[in-house]
């Protein structure tokens, strides 16, 4: 088995490593209210990884020029996740740690059975969730303190998309 304990993961609480570029998907605007679609474009360099993507969500509002509304955000792979939590690196070790014994990498899954070597990756996204709401207020996230969004890789070292959604008026 191989040792992918959190020493083996990609763990960034303040930037988004593999990050390539942005994609307007649309912009639609009737009257006040807008909806502004993108994609982000990425390649997490590693299997595992939890990155900070809050600054490149932020971006994705601030072209949206949505002053108040909601930001969806959902990771368009099965095996990734997204979650809000601190940025605190010693958490983001805690985190894998954690993800890792709930789920850990090379045990007999059924889904190995199809050829597949990342049933572990399936289900650490199910516990990690594939997409959130957050509320916008001024024009950015409306979040305490300590808050920030994050992207869980589960199964990477290939392209990967996040589809940030903003709704609300101008």
């Amino acid at each position: 088995m191989k040792d992918l304990t959190p020493n083996h993961w990609l763990l960034s609480p303040h930037e988004f490593p593999g990050y390539q570029r942005h994609e307007l998907r649309s912009h639609e605007k009737r009257a006040a209210q807008v909806h502004h679609t993108e994609w982000l474009h990425f390649t997490i360099p590693k299997r595992y990884a939890l990155v900070n993507a809050t600054e490149k969500i932020e971006e994705v509002i601030e072209r949206s020029e949505v002053t108040d509304g909601l930001c969806f955000v959902s990771a368009m792979h099965i095996t990734s996740g997204v979650y809000v939590n601190d940025a605190e690196s010693g958490l983001l070790h805690d985190i894998a740690g954690w993800l890792n014994k709930l789920a850990p990498f090379g045990l007999s899954y059924l889904h190995h059975q199809t050829g597949e070597d990342n049933a572990d990756a399936h289900l650490k996204s199910f516990l990690t969730n594939h997409s959130l709401t957050a509320p916008i207020t001024e024009g950015r996230l409306d979040f305490g303190t300590w808050q920030q969004i994050f992207y869980g890789e589960y199964d990477g070292n290939r392209p990967k998309r996040l589809l940030v959604k903003v709704l609300g008026i101008q």
